[in-house]
């Protein structure tokens, strides 16, 4: 299984200004390599999705639905990259 490691997030604009990326790690692309965007909804969808398929335990998936229960409300996304 690929390990995805978070290298920023966008948020929400503030005074009517656009949505903006913040990088938190520093990353080198190749021609042809992705960067993912993780909504907490989606990322609650997959832990659940893994937790009922036996890829992760409860126990495991239930603190990280709590962290992911945890993200502000201007995180749009979570910019993940798969190594």
């Amino acid at each position: 299984m690929a390990k995805r490691i978070q290298v920023g997030t966008v948020l929400k604009g503030k005074d009517g200004r656009g949505d903006y990326i913040q990088i938190k790690e520093d990353i080198t692309l190749k021609k042809g390599e992705f960067l993912n965007l993780e909504s907490q909804a989606s990322k609650i969808a997959s832990l659940e999705a893994a937790i009922a398929n036996g890829k992760l335990s409860p126990e495991v998936g239930e603190k990280m639905i709590e962290a992911a229960n945890k993200i502000p409300s201007f995180v749009r996304f979570e910019i993940t990259k798969s190594t």
